[in-house]
């Protein structure tokens, strides 16, 4: 194998090495078995550092395409060649493509680990406002009237380009339609696919909000088991024929596992077989910290991939804008749906939004925002190593803005009035798990939560009562004490929150 790095490309060069390797593994010019060259030698063949040659083979190993054997060295793994992948130029090459009101209270000693929330308090809000200031200037008048309902051409090239630069995808901007967040873009491919009967395979554990989305086309729901590594292909009902597969491949919701590409392949082949699509929600990806983010599943098979993103966990909530990248021959099926919906997504927040990203303010925010919320995992260990007692196992931690706990035994049976009385909120999984979402929490206020949560669970550590992670002063030590109304996310009681029914926006 041999290839070049092209010194004046705008992808990064990692990122080039990465792409070289991964297409030659998935079109099987690389087999099992292969091994790689040491990073050293690589690095001396293309005069890179060996730096970069680190970061390309640590993403490869990542996403399950090779595999270290102690003593000697890199080789490519089993399972990661795909029949039938075609290294296209827009995939090897790389050539650049032409909630209802969620009834949030202040309590002055509530501490909600609610899951997919950001840090709002640390977006950009005067870049922000000088985008909106200036598209809202520069808007011609035929630009305020009824636009394209697939969403602002601009900002589509824009995402287009975005995604093949983060996510590997391989899509034009005519294939993207901008929607009202992620609900949307789910009901609209929900609508568009399904009819009464229907087969569609979920995550289990999954969002629940998804499952009313779907159950109202009248479709049958079959869920699949997930694990730490993602949806169990092995589990897959042979002979189904399902007209869609949903999966959050790059982040498991709620476990957090990262689906590997022996499992990917498994699942574009099982697709394949019959007429379906894969669903790929990538909701909050963005923030992997052991790396750049993983390729997406829609990278492997665009004609049977549709992908749904979302600024809701990037940017802000409030924001309401997200996006589908869909195979050809649902475009204009999914543009007709769009239309009847609501006509368009605001096209002045479009605009704004558009500018945003060209000035490059959403990258530099998602790298500030990436140390963060690492920096917020870190206090979140750190606060259960210090404030509990007993076994317990952390899950899905390398992405997102929530971790899962799984205990080694079963929770107490009033589990729901002891949060509410410690004055903490956390989504119960089950008997035995928890769900903790920090991304919107300060650093002080993660540290007391647990606190409360040992004691509640009667697993706490006597001796040590201060909540800080950090020393007094940082930025984060601050406390907002805000929480869930228990009425809204409820599992029988006030201290617990409806697992998923606040992610899917």
């Amino acid at each position: 194998m041999w290839f070049s790095i092209d010194r004046h490309d705008p992808m990064p060069m990692f990122r080039q090495v990465f792409e070289a390797y991964r297409g030659a593994i998935l079109s099987g010019r690389l087999p099992a078995g292969t091994k790689l060259p040491s990073t050293r030698e690589l690095a001396g063949e293309l005069d890179i550092s060996r730096n970069v040659i680190l970061e390309a083979y640590e993403q490869l190993l990542a996403e399950g395409y090779i595999q270290g054997r102690p003593g000697a060295g890199t080789y490519v793994a089993e399972g990661a060649c795909m029949t039938g992948f075609a290294e296209t130029p827009a995939a090897s090459d790389a050539k650049r493509p032409d909630d209802p009101a969620v009834g949030w209270r202040a309590e002055d000693e509530g501490i909600s680990f609610r899951t997919g929330l950001p840090a709002v308090d640390r977006f950009p809000l005067r870049q922000w406002g000088a985008s909106l200031q200036r598209a809202a200037a520069d808007a011609a008048p035929a630009d305020l009237g009824y636009g394209d309902s697939a969403g602002w051409p601009a900002l589509r090239r824009a995402l287009a380009d975005h995604l093949w630069r983060t996510r590997g995808a391989v899509c034009r901007p005519e294939q993207i339609i901008v929607t009202n967040g992620a609900v949307q873009a789910l009901d609209l491919i929900s609508r568009l696919l399904l009819t009464e009967g229907d087969a569609v395979l979920l995550e289990d554990p999954t969002n629940e909000d998804l499952k009313t989305i779907l159950t109202s086309t009248g479709a049958a729901l079959t869920l699949i088991p997930a694990d730490d590594a993602g949806l169990d292909t092995g589990r897959l009902t042979p002979g189904l024929n399902p007209k869609c597969v949903y999966v959050t491949p790059s982040h498991q919701f709620p476990l957090g596992g990262v689906l590997p590409i022996q499992r990917r392949i498994e699942l574009v082949s099982y697709i394949r077989r019959g007429d379906g699509y894969i669903v790929e929600d990538d909701y909050d990806s963005e923030f992997r910290f052991d790396g750049p983010p993983v390729h997406s599943l829609q990278s492997l098979d665009p004609e049977r991939v549709i992908y749904i993103g979302t600024f809701s966990k990037t940017l802000f909530p409030a924001l309401r804008i997200g996006y589908m990248v869909l195979p050809e021959p649902l475009v204009a099926g999914a543009r007709a749906r769009k239309r009847l919906s609501d006509f368009q997504t605001p096209i002045l927040d479009q605009l704004a939004l558009t500018r945003f990203m060209e000035e490059g303010h959403l990258r530099a925010h998602i790298q500030k925002m990436k140390k963060l919320y690492q920096r917020k995992r870190q206090c979140l260990v750190q606060a259960m190593q210090a404030h509990w007692t007993g076994g317990y196992r952390i899950c899905g931690q390398a992405v997102g803005l929530h971790l899962a706990v799984a205990f080694d035994s079963p929770f107490p049976a009033d589990l729901a009035r002891r949060l509410e009385e410690a004055g903490v909120y956390a989504g119960i999984l089950s008997d035995r798990s928890l769900l903790l979402g920090y991304g919107h929490l300060g650093e002080t206020e993660i540290g007391e939560g647990v606190r409360r949560l040992g004691a509640a669970l009667g697993r706490e550590r006597l001796g040590k009562t201060n909540g800080e992670c950090y020393p007094p002063g940082s930025d984060e030590t601050r406390m907002r004490k805000t929480t869930i109304a228990g009425s809204n996310f409820g599992f029988g009681g006030a201290g617990a929150e409806k697992v998923g029914s606040e992610r899917r926006t």
